[in-house]
């Protein structure tokens, strides 16, 4: 009975809790979701609350998940920034050499914490490094993944240097989700370390979660002779080396100095959001119900003014049938926007960048549109 009210009460409470999800300041982020209204947000925050409390009451009377124990640890170095930190050893780990460390409990728990959903009772620490002219509280907020009134704010330190700790906590079907992200600035580099919990076993990793901290060393600029001009101008480039990223349902190529964004707009099931260190160049992938029409040209033609008004194109997408519409939603943005049905769910995949990048972005969207797998 437990398990399935609370998981009842968390489907509908993070329908409507990630219809409140953060989005970047971007132009094309603003232009995807305008739809979406203020006071939609607060009644869905509402709704949030409500069901967590009914959550709480329910899990109070079984067990938490049981945490991974820690056996022993080591300490990532990385090669080109030198920033490091230490971590459970029996932790799987991956690395981006010059930007992130990131270590799970559980492998293969990665998608739990995009979507936020169920699965697996993981831990995840994440530290992150960005060359930046952003300022802090600018960065701050366009890195929210969630609505304001579920973070608590409070200054503190990192590797002894004023740092600035959201944390969050709300329930889900295994227990209580807890975390928290450190953002500390030195050097035009911003650096996050994050940690986050599900199945209620935060408290359990408390004691590691000091540690850590207190291992932390931030990223160091390199020594060069000041006649040799080596520090990047403007936003880092998408890189040449390609990994996998997966979905709900697909998968497909992304920059490896990309990062993905759970996100969810307006009556969609989910989606994500695939980014690098310019917020109007991005990839976007929304996941919406078919069930009840799935005929590929009426859909195409009911959103047809949505997309620009043109005639679409009929083309493939991961071996099906898809159709294309290419507009300019703005002035200086342009857009591919392809619709493909595949298992009952509607495929929404939007390529976006500024007209000023498109010699950079432009090819690596059409690669990344065209390793496109259905799973």
């Amino acid at each position: 009975m437990r398990s399935t009210l609370c998981g009842d009460a968390w489907s509908h409470a993070i329908v409507h809790a990630k219809g409140a999800l953060r989005q970047g300041t971007s132009l094309c982020s603003f232009a995807q979701h305008s739809l979406l209204n203020f006071g939609d947000i607060y009644t869905m925050v509402r709704f949030l609350r409500a069901s967590a409390v009914v959550c709480a009451l329910l899990m109070s009377c079984g067990k938490n998940a049981e945490p991974v124990p820690i056996e022993g640890w080591q300490r990532y170095t990385d090669p080109i920034r030198n920033f490091s930190i230490e971590y459970p050893a029996n932790w799987s780990h991956r690395s981006i050499a010059g930007e992130q460390f990131y270590a799970l409990s559980i492998p293969g728990a990665e998608q739990r914490f995009i979507e936020y959903g169920e699965g697996p009772s993981a831990a995840k620490l994440e530290m992150r490094v960005i060359k930046t002219s952003v300022p802090l509280d600018q960065y701050i907020k366009e890195d929210k993944v969630f609505a304001d009134e579920a973070y608590m704010q409070e200054q503190t330190r990192l590797a002894n240097t004023p740092a600035t700790k959201l944390s969050y906590k709300f329930e889900a079907p295994d227990g209580t989700f807890e975390g928290f992200k450190v953002y500390a600035i030195k050097d035009s580099f911003i650096t996050t370390v994050e940690f986050a919990a599900f199945g209620g076993t935060f408290d359990y990793y408390k004691p590691a979660i000091e540690r850590i901290l207190g291992s932390v060393v931030l990223p160091e600029v390199q020594a060069v002779p000041s006649r040799v001009d080596t520090v990047p101008k403007g936003p880092e480039p998408p890189s040449s080396t390609f990994v996998r990223a997966r979905g709900s349902g697909y998968s497909l190529e992304i920059p490896d100095n990309f990062r993905v964004k759970g996100v969810k707009a307006q009556g969609a099931l989910g989606g994500s959001e695939y980014l690098g260190s310019r917020l109007d160049c991005t990839i976007r992938v929304d996941i919406l119900d078919a069930s009840k029409q799935s005929n590929l040209e009426k859909i195409a033609n009911d959103n047809r003014a949505s997309f620009g008004g043109g005639a679409p194109q009929h083309v493939k997408l991961g071996g099906l049938n898809a159709v294309l519409f290419t507009y300019s939603p703005q002035k200086g943005i342009e857009r591919r926007v392809y619709l493909a049905v595949n298992d009952g769910k509607l495929y929404r995949i939007f390529l976006t960048w500024n007209k000023q990048e498109e010699a950079t972005y432009k090819p690596v969207f059409e690669r990344a549109i065209a390793t496109f797998k259905f799973e």
